[in-house]
């Protein structure tokens, strides 16, 4: 059994861990997941608010740890609702193409979790997705499927 890349990937799970605490949130889980077929080690971290009553967590983290020590863009991953999000996956808008390197990710993280509170704020108002906040594209399985209309 390899242990290549496994170093550079310890660092990133303490990277997350280090991120979610920075944003004020609680960690739910950081899993390590070596793949051979993909040359690296999958990290996957969850998080969620104090107080959230779902099972599920409300923002995730992904990237890949390649063999060699190489890691990939850090993959934010999260819904716009205080719902179950298994109950919301395909009604809540999605932060879109969120990614950032391993160095920016406690900024990024807390600006993503500043955003969707922004989101879910703005559709309590009455606004439908895609909502743009600024920096991302929020949007639900609908808008991502339906073909863009000029």
């Amino acid at each position: 059994m390899t242990r290549s890349g496994r170093e550079p990937a310890e660092d990133v799970k303490r990277a997350f861990r280090q991120a979610i605490e920075f944003t004020g949130l609680k960690l739910h889980e950081v899993h390590m997941h070596k793949m051979d077929h993909i040359q690296g080690r999958v990290i996957h971290a969850t998080a969620f608010p104090e107080g959230w009553p779902h099972d599920l967590p409300a923002i995730e983290m992904l990237t890949t740890v390649r063999f060699d020590g190489t890691v990939d863009t850090v993959q934010i991953r999260c819904g716009a609702s205080d719902g179950d999000p298994l109950m919301e996956t395909f009604r809540a808008p999605r932060v879109q193409r969120c990614c950032c390197d391993k160095v920016d990710l406690a900024m990024t993280l807390k600006e993503v979790w500043a955003a969707r509170r922004e989101v879910v704020a703005r559709l309590a108002q009455g606004e439908t997705p895609p909502i743009f906040d600024g920096k991302w594209n929020w949007e639900t399985t609908d808008d991502m499927l339906s073909p863009d209309v000029e």
